[in-house]
């Protein structure tokens, strides 16, 4: 091998050096939430790099989500949140077929929410129990409007993730929320009398669980609720796949 082989590899890659060690102050909490960015030139002159190699870095954590840059005012810190772990997880999804896509999301909410719902039960408070009773009123309001039902049948599952009082759980499911809305709204035009009526009535009997501080039933109420769910979107992707037109579509 010639020993005179100048490796770049590391000069190539600068800006992603940059945007590392911002990423490592951002976990430290040494640069918080909300926090303003030095400008690009402070950040330079700082780093010991040039200003464009700066920009190229904070568009590097602005596309995932860490920082936001606000023209006119300057480039502030995002932070870790869950809506960076959805985006980062839904860019991975959206190049997978939604077959696949489903039966993952399905076999990760068999473990992640039964648990959830049996946590839930032997934790929720007075409170929790009120957010769990307003999504599901929602829910049976707008049972005629997709979107609406949909959004609080999101609602009522995140009430639950809340009631464990166990913030992993919340940041878990949150960054698959997004499929799983279009999933439901899949589910719901398919065969939305289905949906809806399977929906409450499992949300009630979950509520009725947790009530009770039931645990072992309010797993159970959830497994039985998910295989519905499993259920209705394979048969609405089978319908899809022969060319069938949804329930209730001209």
């Amino acid at each position: 091998m010639d020993g005179g082989i100048d490796f770049q590899i590391q000069r190539d890659l600068l800006y992603e050096q940059v945007a590392s060690q911002i990423e490592k102050l951002i976990a430290s909490e040494a640069l918080r939430v909300n926090d303003r960015l030095p400008s690009e030139r402070v950040l330079a002159e700082r780093l010991g790099v040039s200003r464009p190699v700066v920009r190229e870095a904070i568009r590097v954590l602005s596309s995932r989500g860490l920082v936001e840059v606000l023209p006119g005012s300057g480039t502030y810190i995002r932070g870790f949140t869950a809506e960076v772990a959805s985006k980062s997880f839904k860019d991975y999804l959206k190049f997978k077929d939604h077959l696949s896509t489903f039966e993952k999301l399905h076999e990760i909410r068999g473990t992640l929410e039964v648990e959830i719902a049996g946590l839930a039960a032997e934790r929720a408070t007075e409170e929790d129990i009120h957010c769990l009773e307003a999504a599901l009123k929602g829910q049976e309001i707008h049972s005629e409007n997709q979107d609406e039902f949909t959004s609080y049948d999101l609602q009522f599952h995140a009430a639950l993730a809340a009631a464990t009082y166990n913030e992993l759980y919340e940041m878990m499911l949150a960054p698959i929320s997004d499929l799983l809305l279009e999933f439901r709204q899949a589910a719901y035009r398919f065969n939305k009398e289905g949906a809806v009526t399977g929906a409450l009535l499992h949300h009630q009997n979950l509520l009725e669980k947790i009530k009770q501080k039931d645990s072992e039933g309010a797993r159970q109420v959830m497994r039985a609720h998910l295989k519905q769910a499993e259920e209705t979107y394979q048969a609405e992707f089978q319908s899809h796949s022969n060319g069938d037109k949804p329930t209730g579509q001209d």
